[in-house]
């Protein structure tokens, strides 16, 4: 064998072995590309059975400081909420005590109403302290109170918390709902609604979400005369909403004098 033959095989073996290592760098390129672009948080180990007593891994929250997504809002909504089933922030327990039956929500079921959810501003430009914090907006019926807490998605806390009684946020599809369920249960009211809907549709008003709802928050000093603003009197105080009702691909559903007071459950008919 000659000297080139000799260099010639050791130059291809050179470019295999190159190759090889070129192929193996790309394809880990390509899995880390993977788990990044998955928001995830991967764990490099080394080969071997698993370690018994590895930690749970945290929560899978994106290391961003953009708006939240829809599954780190709904983690947020219920860490907050389930935050009422243990005690609170010494801060929150001075402010308002919670009453005996705990925080309820706008059907009057357990936990208060998720009203909001957003990234807290940061406070110092730059860093990643906030990245996993989140700031949710309750409302509380049993106290008719406006909560806001900050809660940290990857250690499930609630890291600080606050009460407000007055302040009136705009309501949620869901509470825009629970004031139409008391509209039809309403005996002077509900046969209005459902015959109008009736009328345009030919069928049953069976649930509110067969209608395209707009709300908006009440105060009683809204209410004109001596006789509506009595019977608004306490909204403000209390979860009062006015509301805007279409038939879909219909017409409008005339409840521009109806006030809704989700608190108490009740509706009112008044001047504006």
């Amino acid at each position: 064998m000659t000297d080139n033959a000799t260099d010639k095989d050791a130059a291809d073996t050179r470019g295999a072995r190159g190759r090889r290592h070129r192929r193996w760098r790309l394809a880990a390129a390509l899995g880390l590309t993977a788990v990044l672009a998955g928001g995830g948080i991967a764990a490099l180990r080394t080969s071997g059975p698993p370690a018994s007593d590895a930690p749970e891994p945290a929560a899978a929250v994106a290391t961003h400081s953009g708006r939240l997504t829809a599954g780190e809002a709904r983690e947020a909504s219920r860490i907050a909420i389930d935050a009422a089933t243990r005690p609170g922030p010494a801060k929150d327990r001075q402010r308002a005590p919670q009453k005996s039956d705990g925080e309820r929500n706008a059907a009057g079921g357990s936990g208060a109403e998720p009203l909001d959810t957003r990234r807290p501003t940061r406070a110092t430009s730059g860093s990643s302290a906030s990245d996993s914090r989140a700031e949710v907006q309750l409302y509380d019926y049993a106290s008719d109170t406006l909560i806001t807490r900050v809660v940290d998605l990857r250690s499930k806390k609630v890291l600080d918390s606050a009460r407000r009684h007055g302040v009136q946020p705009p309501p949620t599809l869901a509470e825009a709902r629970e004031a139409v369920k008391v509209i039809l249960t309403d005996r002077r009211l509900g046969p209005g609604m459902r015959e109008s809907y009736a009328a345009q549709t030919g069928k049953r008003l069976a649930s509110p979400a067969q209608l395209r709802l707009q709300s908006m928050s009440f105060l009683g000093s809204r209410a004109k005369g001596v006789d509506g603003a009595r019977k608004v009197s306490r909204c403000g105080e209390h979860r009062c909403v006015q509301l805007f009702v279409r038939i879909p691909g219909g017409k409008w559903i005339d409840t521009s004098r109806i006030v809704i007071d989700l608190s108490a459950r009740r509706a009112a008919v008044i001047g504006l």
